[in-house]
């Protein structure tokens, strides 16, 4: 008789049966595990959007018990799920030095490594296992990047001469000397996508004089060929050609030519060069 009268009275200062809905507080999203919210900061593409929500107003039962299940998925801002959903259980018994204890729940997302910059949404909700009242919400995060604008059909985008492969604007005039080294960097969108978000895209370089005779040719000079839970938005080109201390002074043309296997498409863009 006792101890029934113990529990009871554990039972009755717990926070089990408020009468309030169910409610999630605190939601954060930071760069480390339970750090400084990101706010207006923002990640990059491949880097960890780490992610945590706690949780008021949930029955704790007879004996202590508390049973949550969270979900927590991450999308683009295009709506596309960067990762699958992401489930959270919370099982376990509390004490009565836990009465103002708030369930944590923690999920993370890795932003993929070529994805767009903008707003990413974070959706999360929480089901109490033992009254079924449910909670859920939104939060966003900033992601810094490029943003290459997508088509129906393969084509090749933003097609650059640099002098260097770091640099990030390309020349506004592309003019080398003999013996330079030609960066080239480019971006290939509008493939299609087999199962598991698939991809198999390459491409072929060639270069020709002013006159129309090509003086260098590579097929297949690189293969984007993958498949991921994100679909892979664009494949990007960097590549360079070491030009021949014998090289003329003149005009020339560079070609590259892209290849969709699973969509069956080809696409090419020119770009014309000097050796001063």
């Amino acid at each position: 008789m006792c101890a029934l009268v113990l529990v009871a009275s554990f039972a009755a200062r717990l926070p089990a049966q408020s009468g309030k809905a169910l409610k999630i507080v605190d939601a954060t999203v930071s760069q480390i595990e339970d750090g400084q919210p990101l706010g207006s900061g923002t990640l990059i593409p491949g880097e960890t959007a780490y992610f945590s929500f706690q949780v008021e107003n949930y029955k704790v039962g007879p004996n202590g018990e508390v049973r949550l299940t969270g979900h927590v998925q991450a999308f683009d801002p295009n709506g596309t799920p960067i990762n699958a959903p992401d489930e959270i259980v919370i099982g376990t018994t509390l004490s009565q030095e836990d009465k103002e204890w708030k369930p944590k729940l923690r999920s993370q997302a890795q932003v993929p490594p070529i994805a767009p910059a903008g707003v990413y949404i974070v959706r999360y909700d929480v089901t109490d296992g033992q009254t079924h009242a449910k909670a859920s919400g939104e939060t966003k995060f900033n992601v810094a990047g490029p943003n290459i604008a997508p088509s129906s059909e393969l084509v090749i985008r933003n097609l650059g001469f640099y002098r260097a492969q770091d640099e990030e604007t390309p020349l506004a005039v592309a003019a080398y000397r003999s013996g330079d080294m030609v960066w080239v960097k480019f971006n290939i969108v509008g493939y299609k996508y087999g199962e598991q978000n698939a991809i198999d895209v390459s491409y072929d370089v060639a270069v020709s004089a002013s006159d129309g005779r090509q003086l260098f040719a590579r097929e297949n000079a690189a293969v984007e060929k993958n498949q991921a839970f994100y679909p892979q938005p664009w494949v990007p080109g960097i590549f360079n050609l070491t030009l021949q201390s014998s090289t003329k002074p003149g005009s020339y043309l560079l070609t590259i030519t892209a290849h969709d296997a699973i969509g069956n498409q080809t696409a090419s863009a020119k770009a014309p060069f000097k050796v001063e």
